[in-house]
């Protein structure tokens, strides 16, 4: 189990070593090696303190570029669509959202990818044609024409550059065709997110009852239950009384689940001041929310972008839209509201309050989680005696049994290989 992924694997930590040279000895180069032998280096930018090169590079290597107000558009041999936003980490690779750790921008008329796009993506996605080297910052690049006919593409969607071999049993299958590969990375993917920590208490209970304490001794629970299971892999985003940004623990969920099936399930627990006789359990899947309740949830849930309950900041919910967007398109929603409902009708077997049903809600925490995400308020600590049972070390028990079997029910109709977006049969 662990509880932190890297950034982007070791290409980020180069990338970080490589800014202090780029402030003392001059920016930074990286060499693109042709297939014919041809090399020439190009000088990585760090204006906004992340690496990043103009678009002009990936129009060396034959991609063609469109450009309008806001938006880049990267085609490659008619084959490949990569769309994406100006200042917004999110783009999409023949309709599949992915995410950089940073955002490609315009400055001087010129728009700027960030490096990871030339240095994790190109090479991921396209191994046939793309082979990056860490250690001297050299990406190694094909004839991108290969694309053009189908035994090409299957040589640069799965082989080395310059691989004889077209075995269609070992070529990867292009994101969103409905053709499932011949052999599919059978793990699940969980990661468990507990609310809040270090700093950020959460919500009070009237008996000094943490939110942040209740999460996580839920989330270990709920981990012990899934850890060691043949088919599961398991990660907490915190596995103690850390601060983990709100922003980042989407991130880090994207990342540890790479292109394998996997779910997110953030635990917290809920507060109405108000009214204290406000109690019972509820989960929550992204979208737009449709109750004043729901939005005022994800306020509460949303002030850690701020650190103030009283102050949420706007500004970094500005891409909200965009995403909720992406994540309907791409039905990510669907599978979150199964998820969803799953988990209350088992947590309805064990919790002494009532099922206040599945509810949905712009949740800062969800948003970065590209793939079925919920998160989970197993009761109000505002409620005297509910706070009592949220305390208790046997609700926590039966709260992650419950999760627990919720989530193997879903991986029963999630197929693995999915990834989480794509037409699905057993709905």
């Amino acid at each position: 189990m662990s509880s932190r992924s890297a950034s982007w694997g070791l290409v980020s930590l180069a990338l970080v070593a490589l800014a202090a040279p780029a402030n003392a000895q001059g920016r930074p180069n990286l060499t693109l090696e042709r297939e014919d032998g041809s090399s020439r280096t190009v000088a990585i930018r760090f204006d906004r303190g992340y690496a990043t090169v103009p678009v002009s590079v990936l129009t060396e290597l034959g991609w063609s570029a469109t450009e309008d107000a806001d938006a880049l558009r990267l085609d490659a041999a008619g084959e490949i669509s990569v769309t994406m936003r100006v200042d917004s980490p999110f783009f999409r690779w023949d309709g599949v959202v992915l995410q950089f750790a940073d955002e490609p921008y315009r400055a001087g008329g010129t728009t700027y990818v960030p490096v990871q796009f030339l240095a994790d993506f190109l090479p991921r996605r396209l191994p046939g044609l793309y082979e990056f080297s860490g250690e001297d910052f050299r990406l190694r690049a094909g004839d991108l024409s290969l694309l053009g006919t189908p035994d090409g593409r299957r040589v640069a969607m799965a082989g080395a550059i310059g691989a004889s071999s077209t075995s269609a049993e070992t070529a990867a299958v292009p994101p969103g065709s409905g053709v499932k590969p011949a052999m599919v990375d059978e793990t699940r993917v969980v990661i468990i997110d507990p609310g809040h920590g270090g700093a950020d208490p959460g919500a009070l209970g009237l008996a000094g009852v943490r939110e942040k304490n209740v999460a996580l001794g839920i989330a270990l629970r709920l981990a012990a239950l899934l850890d060691g299971r043949p088919d599961l892999e398991v990660h907490m985003i915190r596995d103690d009384d850390t601060f983990v940004d709100i922003w980042e623990r989407g991130r880090i969920a994207t990342e540890i689940r790479g292109e394998r099936a996997g779910i997110f399930v953030s635990i917290h627990a809920n507060s109405f001041p108000t009214r204290r006789d406000a109690r019972g359990f509820e989960t929550y899947f992204l979208s737009d929310a449709r109750t004043e309740h729901e939005r005022r949830v994800a306020a509460i849930e949303n002030a850690p972008l701020s650190m103030s309950a009283d102050a949420v900041d706007g500004d970094a919910l500005e891409d909200l839209d965009f995403i909720l967007r992406d994540l309907k398109n791409f039905d990510h929603a669907h599978w979150s509201e199964e998820l969803a409902s799953l988990i209350q009708e088992q947590l309805a077997e064990v919790h002494p309050g009532p099922n206040r049903g599945v509810k949905q809600g712009v949740l800062a925490v969800l948003t970065n989680a590209l793939m079925p995400s919920v998160l989970v308020e197993v009761g109000y600590l505002s409620n005297e005696s509910e706070a009592r049972t949220l305390a208790s070390e046997d609700f926590h028990q039966a709260s992650a049994e419950a999760i627990s079997e919720a989530v193997l029910t879903f991986f029963e109709r999630y197929p693995p290989g999915s990834g989480g977006g794509g037409a699905q049969e057993d709905r």
